[in-house]
């Protein structure tokens, strides 16, 4: 390779990875380089063929302009877990250098007229399994750059963050041939069009749908007034406790004295609910035992006090069956019980506990990725991972619970999955409350990214969201995806919000990652036509 071909791929590379980073949240002013942040890389592409080099060369650029992006994207990770961060940056760069080396591959080989058109079909399609499998790391789909501009994606409604990944990419195939025509106005400005199609058409049906929906909203305002839409009064907190020291070394009474003080001056009969963040009640507890606990029965005398009901994450233990995640309760040897990272729902009638485990788990941090696969292989001895290392061992629900017939119950990482916060939602929920804790990353970019894609969580099902944030940031968003009030890094603080409750189903709500799913499909057809291919080629040699 000489030098000059060896600086344009090494300036093609830099240019494609850091125009990903600089498209990305929390960064809004060039959100809009996403649009040609990949045509580097089809460059390359088209660079690496004419000149017949190897296609290791190929995937050693994507896997560079790859890594460029992950790294500056989501170090952040590396306060909470630095080798979850080493993994999740190098796993995620060769996942997705990995699809962009399939499609030039395939490109070669099946014989389309538009051959281009494989990458969408490919990257869809690892996105989605990215969303569906026990490293799943769904933080950089590609879709949800406009996070930081909801407005832009009303249509999300229809298609999820997938769609917004379908429309990136049409975009960027489209600057890349017209790059290829660039020499010939005549032969490129058929692109041109559908270049300019493409960009405006999403825009003005965006734009459409916003003022449609405000439109309802403003009817749907003067039904409130009227009593005529149901609604709910909701009290947000963010305590605010640092989890690298205070929140455990305080005592649980300590923290609980002080969001008592911080809510004390703001409550009154109108409000329902309390909603506290993820593992607020730090001290675990036995859920056959909740009677007995002292902090349930100080939030029970909160709920006599002020006729609400409280949402609280705690983490919980649950007598079991011996499995993959269980544990032993040491001096009984047949005995087993699980840990979970819950949301508790308390109630006044009797003074009943409702919960939900969480089911996304953190890869690594919180559970020890295909357990069950390995669990038959490997018997007790994957038991004791969890004890001699970091990596985390919680246990899962299977199933989705809807509070009160109307509350999705959404713990921290599991609201950057949209197919699994509208399983909620098609469940029954009227309203989405989300508890995390984002303070584990620190100042960070990671909380700002966090809570805007929960405002693609609000598009995608038209719900009100109630966020609630140990620290990080604490917010109402409302169907639009619009932040209405927020709390934001190292505030104290509550936040007073009407939720109207919405029992209507999007498209998205019903169908789902439709778009992953054919996509899927698709892939997995030409790949075994690429392999059919390849095994008759060398069976004629």
């Amino acid at each position: 390779m000489t030098s000059s071909l060896f600086l344009r791929f090494f300036l093609l590379v830099i240019c494609g990875g850091f125009m990903l980073f600089l498209s990305w949240p929390p960064i809004t002013f060039f959100t809009f380089f996403i649009f040609i942040a990949l045509v580097p890389l089809l460059i390359l592409e088209k660079d690496i063929r004419d000149k017949k080099k190897s296609y290791k060369a190929y995937f050693i650029c994507a896997y560079c302009t790859f890594f460029i992006f992950n790294l500056f994207t989501t170090f952040w990770i590396k306060n909470a877990h630095l080798a979850g961060a080493v993994f999740a940056i190098l796993c995620n760069s060769l996942f997705m250098a990995l699809v962009f080396y399939f499609y030039a591959k395939l490109k070669n080989t099946i014989q389309w007229k538009n051959p281009i058109l494989i990458l969408p079909i490919l990257w869809i399609a690892f996105e989605y399994l990215h969303l569906n499998w026990d490293l799943s790391w769904p933080w950089l789909i590609l879709g949800n750059v406009f996070a930081s501009h909801p407005v832009f994606v009303q249509w999300y409604s229809y298609t999820g963050a997938l769609g917004g990944t379908l429309w990136i990419l049409i975009i960027n195939i489209l600057v890349f041939k017209c790059y290829e025509r660039r020499t010939s106005l005549k032969n490129a400005k058929v692109y041109v069009l559908a270049l300019c199609v493409a960009i405006l058409a999403p825009f003005l049906f965006s734009n459409f749908l916003y003022n449609q929906y405000k439109y309802e909203n403003k009817m749907a305002s003067e039904e409130i007034k009227d009593s005529v839409v149901d609604t709910i009064n909701v009290l947000v907190v963010q305590p605010n406790i640092d989890p690298y020291t205070d929140k455990f070394s305080l005592s649980q009474f300590n923290q609980i004295e002080d969001v008592y003080e911080l809510i004390s001056g703001h409550v009154d009969s109108t409000f329902n609910y309390l909603v506290l963040p993820e593992t607020f009640l730090i001290d675990p507890i036995w859920e056959h035992k909740f009677d007995n606990n002292l902090s349930i029965k100080t939030l029970n005398q909160w709920i006599d006090k002020y006729q609400f009901d409280i949402i609280v994450g705690a983490t919980t233990l649950g007598l079991s069956e011996k499995s993959a995640t269980s544990k032993s309760l040491g001096k009984h040897k047949d005995a087993w019980y699980e840990v979970y990272n819950s949301v508790l729902y308390m109630r006044g009638e009797n003074y009943k506990i409702a919960t939900y485990h969480k089911s996304k788990l953190v890869p690594g941090a919180e559970q020890m990725p295909f357990q069950r696969i390995l669990y038959p292989l490997l018997g007790d001895r994957i038991l004791n991972i969890g004890e001699s290392t970091s990596v985390g061992n919680f246990s899962k629900q299977d199933t989705i619970s809807i509070f009160n017939q109307s509350i999705a119950p959404v713990i921290c990482y599991e609201s950057i999955y949209g197919d699994y916060v509208r399983g909620f939602v098609k469940n029954g929920a009227k309203v989405i409350f989300i508890i995390t804790n984002d303070g584990w990353w620190k100042d960070t970019s990671g909380y700002r990214q966090h809570n805007m894609y929960a405002q693609l969580r609000a598009i995608e099902t038209r719900r009100y969201i109630a966020r609630s944030a140990n620290t990080g940031i604490s917010s109402i968003i409302t169907p639009l995806g619009e932040i209405d009030e927020s709390l934001g890094w190292s505030e104290k603080g509550v936040i007073k919000a009407t939720l109207v409750l919405n029992n209507q189903f999007t498209f998205y709500v019903k169908h789902g990652d439709f778009l992953g799913r054919i996509s899927a499909f698709l892939s997995i057809l030409l790949l075994l036509y690429f392999f059919v291919i390849n095994k008759l080629q060398y069976s004629h040699k």
